[in-house]
């Protein structure tokens, strides 16, 4: 649910079509009725269509005269720089180089690709001249209103992908850092807590590289993984007071959106994120709404400029106001309509 959330979800609220989750839960419609209402339909979107089922399903839908779109917000375009290329987890890296495979002929044989950023849209138009870029869009419905950290340490959030040793991996010296910094309080917002890890030790294996140096963090919060349902309620309970998004340089990363920073904006949150050519949040922060890190620049300098309480809740007020007015779902929802209506 949380990449159909935004992708699907929104748009589909907005514009008044059917989908196969039932509302803003996990819980999934009946075969029969998405069965019915796939009858009914002249065009069927597939988010991350990455197994033969969406094959077998999407050739006997065309076959009836449907159209069919692939949709998806994410590389799964495999090199070594890949994020999922190293994972520890045995067979990983060739169930997703059969994944790719599969994702790149649904992509061949569809009738039109939607993605959520130019950068993987020029990946895509190398299979499929038929590309258009739909942007990541939020609901400000489903937000409630931000709740503040009225406590004596700063909260600092590290949350998503950026959790992974792919990622944090740049700026491990400085999170160590700031678990040593009695102001501070480090919140990390992913993966599995000790507690389900003991449930599913699996993960352990998976994440090998991850949990051995979280492991290793003093002061560290851990929430795990949760619910799309619970998301938006969990992630402003944390009442961050900053997040922190350092991203590694990469094909993955530069193909990746801005849904990180939109999604704290919403939480008046200001973001510190890495800058770089094409990286996801190069348009969107401008040093009042949140702050850019180029490679050799301190990531420490830019998170002691918010430890002052005033400037932080000014630039996550401003970040909250600049996504209000440029990223809502109702001010983009016509977009869909368009690229549907041109097949």
């Amino acid at each position: 649910m949380g990449c159909y959330y935004v992708r699907c979800f929104l748009p589909l609220q907005a514009n008044g079509w059917s989908g196969n989750y039932m509302g803003l839960t996990n819980k999934l419609k009946d075969v029969k009725l998405q069965m019915a209402e796939m009858m009914n339909s002249d065009i069927i979107v597939f988010h991350r269509a990455d197994t033969d089922w969406h094959h077998r399903v999407a050739i006997a839908l065309k076959a009836m005269g449907k159209k069919i779109v692939f949709d998806n917000d994410d590389s799964f375009k495999l090199d070594a720089t890949h994020a999922f290329y190293k994972l520890d987890d045995a067979g990983f890296r060739t169930n997703v180089e059969r994944k790719n495979n599969v994702i790149n002929n649904f992509i061949l044989n569809c009738d039109l690709v939607t993605a959520s950023t130019e950068y993987l849209a020029k990946e895509y138009r190398e299979i499929n001249p038929n590309v258009v870029v739909l942007p990541n869009c939020v609901n400000p419905d489903d937000w409630d209103t931000p709740l503040r950290n009225e406590g004596e340490k700063v909260r600092i959030g590290i949350v998503g992908s950026t959790a992974y040793y792919h990622d944090f991996d740049i700026i491990k010296d400085e999170i160590k850092k700031l678990s040593e910094d009695p102001r501070v309080q480090l919140v990390m917002f992913g993966l599995h807590n000790k507690a389900l890890r003991k449930e599913n030790p699996l993960t352990n294996k998976t994440h090998k590289r991850e949990y051995a140096f979280w492991d290793t963090i003093k002061n560290l919060e851990h929430v795990p993984w949760c619910p799309m349902t619970d998301y938006f309620r969990t992630l402003n309970e944390l009442r961050l007071d900053m997040m922190i998004i350092p991203r590694r340089e990469s094909e993955f990363n530069k193909a990746k959106s801005n849904v990180k920073f939109l999604e704290a904006a919403m939480c008046e949150i200001p973001v510190i994120a890495s800058s770089f050519k094409d990286a996801p949040y190069e348009k969107d922060i401008d040093g009042t709404n949140g702050i850019l890190i180029k490679e050799g620049e301190s990531w420490l300098e830019a998170i002691e400029k918010l430890m002052d309480k005033d400037t932080r809740r000014k630039m996550g007020k401003e970040a909250h106001k600049y996504v209000l007015k440029n990223y809502q779902i109702k001010k983009h929802a016509n977009k869909w309509v368009k690229a549907y209506n041109k097949l």
